[in-house]
């Protein structure tokens, strides 16, 4: 493992970002090597001011709804309209429209 890869390492277990089989791999790899050893008592003294505890915090639903409407915009209210003439529908909405001119000219035919 080079040195760039042992500090970004050491920096992950510090920070516990690592799952759990791969921070019990770290932590007996840190056991084997002294310059891991060393790299992980670094990030833990640059962290140990973040690393207070943290208690899960829960925003409320409208925080979720104000971020994705931030993100990707308010959603357009659809009508049945719009949705008939929609691209992805004019096949259906073409073969409906010959559908009932046949039943039109089925009646018309069988009246007269």
């Amino acid at each position: 493992m080079t040195s760039p890869e042992k500090s970004l390492l050491a920096a992950e277990l510090a920070l516990g970002l690592l799952p759990a089989k791969e921070q019990d791999e770290g932590l007996r790899a840190v056991a084997r090597d002294p310059e891991l050893l060393r790299e992980m008592d670094f990030w833990q003294s640059r962290f140990i001011g973040f690393m207070g505890p943290v208690e899960d915090e829960v925003p409320p639903p409208r925080v979720f709804t104000a971020l994705q409407a931030r993100l990707f915009g308010d959603a357009e209210p659809r009508s049945v309209w719009r949705d008939l003439l929609a691209p992805e529908n004019r096949g259906l909405l073409v073969l409906v429209l010959a559908v009932k001119l046949g039943v039109i000219a089925l009646v018309l035919y069988a009246l007269f």
